[in-house]
Parts: C-alpha cells; structure tokens; sequence
C-alpha cells in the first residue's frame, strides 16, 4: 500500500475509533429506581440519599449522562430481568434467587434484619396482682413449698419424741416443723424452735446450706414473674417469630428469607405502612432491615412508641444492580474506591446511619 494512503488510512480508523468513544461517553443510561429512605429519599421534587448521592459520584467519574426512572419493587425487579434499564440504584438485597436473574454490584452496605415491636407497659398495680396469680409465679412457688414442707416433716419425726414442747405430736407437730423449715430457710431466725437431736441438728445444717443455694435462684425467678413493666412482646430470634403475628415487605429480601424458614407473615405494601400495624397493634413485629427500620422509626411519629430489637441471625448485603454485566465491571471499579474512601463515611453520617468499615 502507498504510504500516503497508509498514513490517511490510519487518520481515519483513529477518527472513528474517537467517534465511537464519544458516542459511549454521551450514551444516556437508563437508571432505575424505588423510594426507600434513607437510601432513596424523595424532597421537593429531588431525589436525594446514600444510594443516590454514591451513583452521582459514580456517574461523574463514568463521565456519563442519565434518566431517572421510578419503579415499585416489582417492576423495578422486572425492569432490571428485562434489561428495560441499565442499572437499578435501590439498594437491593442480594439473595441466591435473584442472583440467577441478573449481576450486582460490590455490596455497598451491609446490615442486619431487625425487629420493630411496640413497647407498651401496663398499670404497676394490675400486672403485680395478674403476675402474681400467673402460672409463672405458681410454678416457683409449689416447688418452693414441697421443699419446705418435707424438710418440716423430717425435722419433725426427729424431735417429736425428745423435743416434744417445740415440735408437738399431730398436726400441730407437723405445722410447727414446716414453720421452722420456713423461718430456718429465710434466714429470719426467729429463734422460737431449734432441733436439739443430733440427727435433727444434722439435718438443720443441711437444710440451711441447701436454703441459701435455692432461695437465690427461687428469688431470681419470682421476682422475674413479678416485673412489674415488661415488654409486650419479646421476639429476640425465629423461633419467637413462628408464635407471633409478623409483618414484612413480599419480594424484598427479608419476605424471601422468611418465606424460606416458612414464616407466615402479612404483606405490607410500605416500611411505614408495617410501623403503623405495629403501632395500632394488629401485629406484633415488623421485621426488616435494621438501617431502613432505625430510619422511620426515629421519626417524630414514632417516637417513644416503636422499639427497634437488632438481631444477629442474618446480614443483608445492598448493591446496584443490572443485566448489563460489563456495566456492572465498569462500576465496581469507581465504587470499591468511594466506599474505602473517608467521603463514603460522610455520606453516611449525613444521613444518620452507622458508619460500618
């Protein structure tokens, strides 16, 4: 080839090689989304929060231009399937089933499932009277008494022949040896009656070891009976959830891993919505998790009234995702960069969330 042709042959593949580079720079992604505070908050008329703030940086550093569009959780989860947009900035919930429909992003936030339960407290002198004829309390009591009861028996029929004037013959024997057992286990020691036989006396000692152990552990458990304030409800794991009216979001992650375990849970169309149940009463937890719960429940409405219980069992991992995986490759690189960044902390911070490295 002459070389003039050449040089002029290789001007223009670097044109249309720049040509096709600027056309990828102005490419308008399609970025879709669903309201979800504190990630995505919607505040006149913007759009602000942890996941957008993170996508304008990394839309800056892609140097390239965007649409936003507004989906519910379902369809943003069938937007993204059938590639109608590029990429989907709420943060998701990575789980196995739809880890086979489409790619995620690096995580970006991690956190734990979380219990919104309503703390509410009864008069002091209803729940003293109700616990104290509750089967707790009589669970701690009878075994208390028996015990009493057979060492009274025993001290008796050694002392009622050589200590006849303190342990008597009768009934009246018998019930003056459960009153000593009684006094000798309180450590009242009121002094009125006292073994005097060497088997009555070995037994004393016995039965007042034997008291101090079981009066610390008898004393704990009714005292547990008689709390006067307790919660309501107490759900600290899943088994507990199994016994109680739950409420969650169908789709998200958490309904997932509850449908999962087989939880039966009722579906609420909002965050808010489920807080609201909680509040009125007509469940008794809403479970979600922990960043989006602490979030609503700390609103002025909910204030005092809603109690968020963290819980360990299981960590849900946020992400941007999409079905263009090339996109997805492109992305991580910038995002793993903010994240490890001490902006990323900031942007956090803004929004009231704890800062997890």
């Amino acid at each position: 080839m002459n070389p003039y042709f050449k040089q002029i042959f290789v001007v223009i593949l670097m044109i249309i090689m720049c040509s096709s580079q600027a056309n990828t720079n102005t490419d308008v992604l399609k970025v879709g989304f669903q309201i979800k505070p504190p990630f995505i908050i919607e505040s006149n008329n913007q759009y602000i929060g942890v996941s957008m703030d993170l996508w304008k940086e990394i839309a800056d550093s892609l140097n390239t231009k965007y649409t936003l569009i507004e989906y519910e959780l379902t369809g943003l989860l069938g937007a993204i399937k059938n590639g109608d947009i590029d990429i989907a900035i709420s943060p998701l919930t990575v789980t196995s089933s739809r880890i086979k429909q489409f790619g995620f992003t690096q995580p970006y936030y991690i956190t734990n499932l979380s219990y919104a339960t309503k703390a509410e407290r009864d008069s002091g002198f209803i729940t003293l009277i109700s616990n104290i004829f509750s089967m707790g309390f009589l669970k701690s009591l009878i075994p208390l008494l028996m015990i009493i009861s057979i060492f009274g028996l025993i001290i008796w029929a050694l002392e009622r022949k050589k200590n006849a004037d303190q342990f008597g013959k009768g009934v009246v024997g018998i019930g003056e040896g459960i009153w000593w057992s009684a006094v000798t286990m309180s450590t009242v020691g009121y002094g009125d009656k006292s073994p005097v036989t060497p088997f009555g006396r070995v037994i004393g000692v016995i039965w007042m070891f034997t008291a101090v152990i079981m009066i610390s552990g008898l004393t704990a458990s009714i005292s547990s009976s008689l709390t006067i304030h307790k919660l309501k409800t107490e759900i600290s794991d899943f088994d507990d959830l199994r016994k109680s009216k739950v409420g969650s979001i169908a789709g998200s992650g958490t309904g997932d891993l509850l449908n999962r375990y087989k939880i039966k849970y009722s579906n609420f169309p909002t965050v808010e919505q489920g807080l609201i149940a909680v509040d009125d009463g007509n469940i008794d937890a809403f479970v979600y998790d922990d960043a989006v719960l602490s979030y609503f429940a700390h609103k002025d409405k909910f204030d005092g009234k809603i109690q968020v219980v963290p819980s360990s069992y299981s960590k849900e991992y946020f992400s941007f995702a999409s079905s263009n995986y090339e996109l997805i490759e492109h992305i991580d690189k910038i995002l793993i960069g903010i994240i490890e960044s001490d902006d990323w902390e900031l942007i956090l911070k803004k929004y009231n969330i704890e800062y997890r490295k």
